[in-house]
């Protein structure tokens, strides 16, 4: 099964936009079975952040933009909307390096199943 991440980047080769500034995500797409992944697409999106000022509204829309991806990855979101997006079923990647060696990271530990996320976390 192919797996999609919506990566939080102005220039699409380094993960460098905090979830709630960030108007663009590029679409990857994972692909498990031969350990590839491919770029699919931007989408532009209205960022979040309103000073310290967060709705849930404000994260629905993006959710919506991002409604066949099933992680999203950035440099840096803040805990509130970390738990607001992963109660909605996203997983929530904090990496801020550069693109390809987190997505090989993310394919070669299995990083999208539960139990390897979770082991992860952990270590």
């Amino acid at each position: 099964m192919d797996y999609r991440v919506a990566v939080a980047s102005s220039d699409g080769i380094v993960v460098n936009q905090h979830f709630g500034h960030a108007d663009r995500f590029h679409i990857v797409e994972l692909h498990p079975e031969d350990g590839t992944h491919q770029y699919v697409e931007s989408r532009d999106v209205q960022h979040v952040c309103r000073g310290h000022d967060h709705n849930e509204a404000d994260f629905d829309r993006v959710l919506d933009a991002l409604s066949d991806v099933q992680a999203i990855l950035v440099a840096k979101i803040g805990q509130g909307a970390s738990d607001y997006l992963e109660s909605k079923g996203m997983l929530v990647y904090e990496a801020p390096f550069l693109i390809d060696p987190v997505i090989d990271k993310i394919l070669n530990d299995r990083l999208w199943e539960v139990d390897a996320w979770q082991s992860h976390t952990r270590s």
